[in-house]
């Protein structure tokens, strides 16, 4: 599978660590899934540049190279939040078509994860 696949189809709600797994299982497995999916690491980095500014899915992706057609790249920027590694802040900023978007910042966590990304 390459990693165009693993980042198409839906594996980021399919857990990698059992519930009953310590902490440090649940750590890994979050490590793993980003070194395994360029995109979200590469979206991860963005933000860890972009500091306590945050940026927001729009932003990171322009920064990241991923704001081309059919690269979903907000699902990844979810996904980083749905684990704890970003977290919306209270601002919004205005999107290239002139809508509201949510504004989102790294988090400790995604710090530590970002940083040992390989």
């Amino acid at each position: 599978m390459s990693t165009h696949d693993l980042m198409a189809a839906p594996t980021w709600h399919v857990p990698l660590a059992r519930a009953t797994d310590p902490a440090t299982s649940h750590e890994g497995a979050r490590a793993v899934r980003l070194r395994a999916s360029s995109q979200a690491a590469k979206l991860l980095r963005c933000y860890a540049a972009a500091g306590e500014r945050g940026m927001t899915s729009e932003e990171a992706g322009i920064a990241a190279g991923l704001a081309i057609p059919g690269c979903s790249y907000w699902r990844r920027v979810s996904y980083l939040a749905e684990h704890g590694l970003l977290e919306q802040t209270d601002e919004t900023r205005t999107s290239g078509a002139g809508c509201a978007q949510r504004v989102l910042r790294i988090t400790d966590e995604g710090r530590r994860v970002s940083g040992g990304l390989s």
